[in-house]
């Protein structure tokens, strides 16, 4: 399998992430959707990324669609959401917010370092820190210790570490010392692990 795009996505982090906790081998073409969107978009028409190509050619397009297919090879016992329940909501419903400030990050970073500094909205950009700010502080209050859904780590904790990453690299200031000590925590503990250390986020 081939998963395509740049690790600094904390969409594709969280797909390699899943991938090497599972123990599914694959290869990664680092392509991006800004320098090579051409190439992203032979691949996903809507030139996003991730994109995990199968062994058959077959292409699985948006992060939450190949984790649901990743889920289905390892099966119920092994998979990072529970199958059914109050748990599987909880774990959802962490995954959705975490998904949420991703996308609100990767907003804000197009609207002032993509746009002309004459043309950014600050409206807009004080709509996208709010946003973020206010799902931070939401998870930041429901979170246990030392994961976000219980006692063991689970897809939330894998996508709220990409994302807590994202964020820390490439809007600071949203993230400030002190401000989110569980949400801190939780990134150090995430980024010790193997399965996130053999994908480590990157700078372009």
């Amino acid at each position: 399998m081939i998963l395509v795009g740049q690790l600094d996505s904390p969409f594709l982090r969280r797909v390699a992430v899943t991938m090497n906790h599972y123990g599914i081998a694959f290869e990664r073409r680092s392509l991006s959707v800004f320098a090579n969107f051409a190439d992203v978009k032979n691949i996903n028409p809507l030139g996003r990324v991730p994109a995990l190509v199968l062994d058959d050619n077959d292409v699985i397009v948006d992060s939450q669609m190949i984790i649901d297919f990743l889920d289905e090879m390892v099966g119920p016992g092994r998979a990072l959401t529970p199958p059914a329940g109050l748990e599987r909501r909880r774990v959802l419903q962490r995954v959705a917010m975490g998904l949420g400030i991703a996308e609100k990050v990767v907003a804000l970073n197009i609207e002032t370092k993509r746009r002309s500094s004459v043309t950014i909205d600050p409206a807009i950009v004080g709509r996208f820190q709010n946003q973020i700010s206010s799902a931070l502080k939401w998870l930041e209050a429901i979170a246990p210790d030392p994961w976000l859904a219980g006692p063991a780590m689970t897809q939330a904790d894998v996508t709220a570490g990409a994302m807590l990453t994202h964020l820390v690299n490439r809007q600071p200031q949203l993230f400030p010392e002190g401000a989110y000590p569980k949400l801190a925590a939780l990134r150090a503990r995430a980024e010790a692990l193997p399965i996130f250390r053999a994908s480590p986020f990157m700078e372009n």
